[in-house]
């Protein structure tokens, strides 16, 4: 197998332009390996931009934090500005699998694998993430929700990579809960993105996105509509985690665990309010 390793920004627009549409471009390789030694994979060339230091960097610019493609889910936990602005993306990579796999997987990978069960991609559209896009004749920046396409399937051509993610600083706090069938180390059965901004005692505005209830993350808009202009209690929170009931019993396919995950959306809505609070 052929392995294409740039070193330099400037090094990669030929590897990519060597590449074919049986190639892959790996980032940590926790699924992709996986896949290779289970024969589910075979490319004749891989291109691994990893070496590029750049790509592995997260800058807290004035408006806005820049994310390597091939930061790392531990490096995104830790990173100070993370904890400060954006308490959704933190919660998200820390329950990222393994520690072995967060110190390996990157966030680039997260997008590239477009798994509808995908900690990150909710929240990337909680925060209205752009994708820097690098191809063989130049670059291009697109918006994470022009990117997922389906379950395992992105815009990307072949010869395209994620380079960095720019999240814009927001004016709301937020958060992320997940539901899986363990505590840790589990694939999300339900993921929540949460954000919220508050006027005094009354909601100036909220976003709610889940993941893992259909192809790509799903925005929860007639739970955010009902609860602009009302105050964050119980009650409201509790009719915001019935509008998402009544979604997954619409949207959800029976044999992706619908009637189960009507059920616990009620609890994990009220758990991303409750550590909202805690952020």
């Amino acid at each position: 197998m052929i392995s294409y390793t740039p070193k330099t920004l400037q090094e990669i627009p030929a590897c990519l332009g060597r590449m074919t549409e049986k190639d892959k471009i790996i980032g940590g390789g926790t699924d992709l390996i996986i896949r290779l030694n289970m024969g589910l994979s075979k490319p004749d060339a891989l291109c691994y931009l990893g070496y590029v230091d750049e790509l592995k960097r997260i800058t807290a610019e004035e408006d806005r934090l820049v994310i390597g493609a091939y930061a790392t889910m531990t490096g995104i936990e830790n990173h100070p500005a993370v904890k400060e602005y954006f308490p959704a993306l933190m919660d998200a990579a820390s329950d990222v699998g393994s520690l072995q796999i967060r110190n390996n997987g990157t966030i680039g990978g997260n997008i590239g694998n477009a798994s509808p069960a995908g900690d990150l991609l909710p929240v990337l559209y909680l925060y209205n993430a752009q994708v820097e896009i690098m191809g063989a004749e130049g670059n291009r920046v697109e918006p994470i929700e022009q990117i997922i396409a389906g379950p395992g399937r992105t815009t990307l051509a072949y010869n395209e990579a994620v380079t960095r993610i720019f999240l814009p600083r927001p004016a709301f706090v937020s958060s992320f809960v997940k539901l899986g069938f363990r505590r840790k180390v589990t694939i999300s059965r339900i993921g929540i993105a949460l954000g919220v901004q508050m006027d005094g005692d009354y909601v100036k505005d909220v976003r709610l996105v889940i993941g893992a209830i259909s192809l790509k993350p799903v925005k929860l808009t007639a739970a955010e509509e009902f609860l602009r202009g009302k105050p964050l209690n119980e009650s409201n929170i509790m009719e915001a985690a019935r509008i998402l009931s009544d979604l997954i019993m619409e949207i959800t396919p029976r044999e992706f665990d619908r009637d189960y995950k009507v059920f616990a959306s009620r609890g994990i809505v009220m758990d991303a309010f409750k550590r909202l609070r805690r952020n």
